[in-house]
């Protein structure tokens, strides 16, 4: 398949490499010229794809599926995105459980109410465009580098006894493979580790729990049942202590 990854991070870098090992043509864009080299040891093709500058996007013409894994939170490609005049069979969206408000209970997709305004704008301004598009609100991104304990290295955790919505790499990899060869209709998924131990479990902390937070920032949980439901789908890295 040739499958185009429209704004290539942290994420998208590691996803490039795992699609060509998997023998895909993978187009890989970024804003910056500073990284097209290390992109292009993980990638069949890299150009500079910048929405407010870029004209000319015919190196995505003849796409099987595009990824689009912008900024989220930032509306700076907005505006640029909506002159992108192609068609693509398939399309999928890097979003964020960020979204959510910041409420003690559980969330799913079904959650409508009291939505982040930025995130929510930018993913209307995607399914307006590509109706086809399976929106994937991922939470944390962990793995390799990204790990609780690098982080708070040196400063401790203002909420230790909050609840991690996290996500392995890994299973972001897996789950995209998986999406891509399906042939389900479009959807919104979370895609949350299942296991939700607090940041100090996580971090092995004997921190008494502090009754003066407030508890909304203490059990706020995203849901990932959907997902596993439609596609029974099994997480290589469940619980985020062990990532």
């Amino acid at each position: 398949m040739k499958i185009a990854i429209i704004g290539c991070g942290w994420v998208g870098k590691r996803l490039a490499q795992y699609l060509t090992a998997k023998n895909h043509h993978v187009i890989a864009t970024t804003t910056s010229s500073e990284k097209i080299p290390a992109l292009k040891e993980v990638a069949s093709e890299v150009h500079v794809l910048d929405f407010n500058s870029t004209e000319n996007f015919d190196f995505l013409n003849t796409i099987d599926v595009a990824i689009f894994s912008m900024p989220i939170s930032r509306d700076s490609w907005i505006q640029g995105f909506k002159k992108l005049n192609k068609t693509f069979p398939k399309t999928l969206l890097f979003s964020s459980t960020g979204i959510y408000p910041t409420e003690n209970r559980t969330f799913t997709e079904k959650d409508t109410d009291h939505l982040r305004t930025d995130i929510l704008a930018a993913e209307h301004a995607v399914t307006e465009k590509f109706p086809q598009t399976t929106i994937l609100r991922f939470g944390g991104l962990m793995g390799d580098e990204r790990a609780l304990k690098n982080m708070f290295k040196h400063k401790s955790p203002e909420n230790p006894q909050k609840k991690a919505n996290y996500i392995h790499f890994e299973d972001i990899l897996r789950i995209v493979e998986l999406l891509i060869n399906s042939d389900t209709p479009s959807e919104i998924y979370n895609i949350v580790a299942p296991e939700h131990p607090s940041i100090a479990e996580i971090l092995q902390l004997n921190t008494p729990e502090n009754t003066n937070l407030p508890t909304e920032n203490k059990h706020r949980i995203i849901s990932s049942a959907h997902f596993i439901q439609n596609f029974n789908y099994t997480f290589i890295h469940p619980n985020p202590k062990y990532f």
